[in-house]
């Protein structure tokens, strides 16, 4: 291998890939400009694997064909937004199943990735989140917090009997924050009754009242990261976040 490949080897790796969920609700789907000609210009609709910050991976059916260095199209969809993402495919992989395309962005103008960024970032402020300090931070009440890079932090209130109830919970994301300050059993009073700030900035404001038109962003980017959270985290957390969202 020469100097120049495992530069560029190199430099693929600092891209960290973060992993999209089978439940995420972004949907996605890849126009391939390949030379066969029954897969040329068909729209074929996938599921993400992961995301970067220069490229994502989605898996296919296995009835596309496509070749390293193809030109493509991979479109991004979720609640009303639709984004198309121009690429080359960086590699493509068969298995007995189906096929997954690796996708790297072009990078043709200044500001290409402005759109993505709102779709990246909820995937990011979900997929990271790893298990933190627990513990009683109130009589009756028992904290799990959960932690991303940055400010993104999902804290989670359940009371202290053997059941551990969920009492309510505060979730730092990307852009903006989400909070439910009781929780019960009604899931749609749950879901009227989750409130939305803004996450901190650098200076380390926070709770700036929202207008309408960023409320509607805030719940877009909660609708994404809240179907997205790993497995690892407890089921009834993933199950009052969803159906809150």
């Amino acid at each position: 291998m020469g100097s120049n490949d495992a530069k560029t080897k190199e430099s693929q790796r600092k891209h960290v890939r973060y992993e999209v969920s089978d439940d995420c609700r972004i949907r996605a789907s890849i126009m391939i400009r390949s030379s066969d000609a029954a897969s040329a210009g068909k729209d074929w609709p996938g599921t993400l694997v992961n995301m970067s910050s220069e490229g994502a991976h989605i898996q296919i059916s296995l009835g596309a064909v496509a070749y390293k260095g193809d030109n493509c199209t991979l479109t991004l969809s979720h609640g009303g937004v639709k984004l198309p993402l121009r690429g080359v495919l960086a590699h493509y992989v068969c298995s007995s199943r189906h096929s997954v395309c690796g996708v790297k962005f072009d990078s043709f103008a200044t500001g290409w990735d402005k759109p993505y960024q709102p779709f990246f970032k909820a995937v990011v402020a979900s997929s990271t989140l790893k298990g933190g300090p627990t513990g009683s931070d109130a009589p009756g009440r028992y904290r799990e917090e959960y932690t991303g890079p940055g400010h993104t932090k999902l804290v989670v209130w359940r009371d202290d009997k053997p059941e551990r109830n969920i009492l309510g919970f505060d979730y730092v994301m990307a852009r903006y924050a989400a909070a439910l300050a009781s929780a019960g059993a009604d899931m749609f009073k749950n879901k009227q009754t989750v409130t939305f700030k803004a996450a901190p900035n650098e200076k380390g404001d926070t709770g700036m009242q929202l207008s309408q038109a960023q409320e509607a962003e805030a719940r877009w980017e909660y609708s994404i990261a809240a179907s997205n959270l790993p497995k690892a985290i407890a089921p009834d957390i993933r199950r009052l976040l969803r159906l809150t969202s």
